[in-house]
């Protein structure tokens, strides 16, 4: 007997932004769904901790933030199966783990002051780079009005990468939404070179098509810098899709890839997808 693989959604305080988008996933693809929450604390915070029990304290209000989370969502009409995880381990192990036989991990986006970066609290990068599923990073600052600008699937040229594009036509098609096809082209970039690039689209997205011939198909060719490119369109999209960094190795501090530091500026869902994604 196959179990579906679950909606897990990592939470890290009230983000109830990531709860909302996390059921309306699982109850799109019929799974379950798993709340996820770290308690630990960054080896660095506890010298700031005295006079108590810092990782009994810590438990004690990790509790707490997943059962706020869990009333909050029996608030939900009709609510798909959730179960609650309390981990003591990093944030990061946590929800890297917690990808392994996921359908997706929804994590909010860091949006964090010098400080807390500085005690390692930080996650959103890392998770992206190495979890063993898609990753949606979900806002809690977007515009809280209902969007309807479809899916947006950004490319990079590397169109043998079909991970990204698989995920959108999926997503589109099972929302019903049309699909916007982006692709940022630097405005040094060569004439010809433009133009193979745009070639190559068009002959990859015809095959797409062919395969999802419900989906309406609308491709955007734009000179601009790629990362305001793809933050603009999350001004009006319900869901970006983004490939995932190629390197896994360089660290993330020094790689800056582009995926995740559109991630922290979105104003809406942003998919980071691995370019051998083989869908659900």
């Amino acid at each position: 007997m196959t179990t579906a693989k679950p909606v897990v959604v990592g939470i890290k305080d009230k983000q109830p932004a990531a709860l909302r988008f996390g059921l309306q996933e699982a109850r799109r693809a019929g799974v379950p769904m798993r709340v996820v929450h770290s308690s630990a604390l960054p080896v660095q915070a506890a010298e700031f901790y005295t006079g108590y029990d810092a990782m009994d304290g810590a438990r004690v209000a990790g509790q707490e933030i997943l059962d706020e989370a869990r009333h909050f969502i029996d608030q939900e009409v009709a609510p798909p199966p959730v179960s609650y995880e309390l981990s003591t381990g990093p944030a990061i192990d946590t929800l890297v783990r917690s990808s392994f036989g996921a359908r997706v991990l929804i994590i909010g986006s860091d949006d964090l002051p010098w400080y807390e970066r500085a005690l390692g609290t930080a996650v959103t990068g890392h998770v992206t780079r190495h979890a063993d599923c898609v990753v949606i990073v979900v806002p809690e600052h977007g515009d809280p009005s209902p969007l309807i600008g479809g899916v947006v699937v950004t490319l990079d040229g590397d169109t043998s990468a079909s991970g990204p594009l698989r995920y959108a036509f999926e997503q589109a098609d099972a929302a019903g939404r049309t699909l916007h096809v982006l692709h940022a082209t630097p405005p040094a970039t060569l004439t010809e070179d433009v133009q193979a690039v745009r070639a190559n689209i068009g002959e990859v997205l015809a095959g797409w098509s062919e395969i999802y011939p419900d989906v309406r198909v609308i491709p955007a060719f734009v000179f601009d810098a790629v990362e305001d490119v793809i933050v603009e369109a999350t001004e009006r999209a319900e869901l970006v899709v983004v490939g995932r960094p190629h390197n896994r190795s360089v660290a993330f501090a020094l790689a800056r890839p582009v995926a995740t530091r559109v991630a922290r500026r979105a104003n809406c869902p942003v998919a980071i997808v691995p370019s051998d994604y083989a869908g659900v």
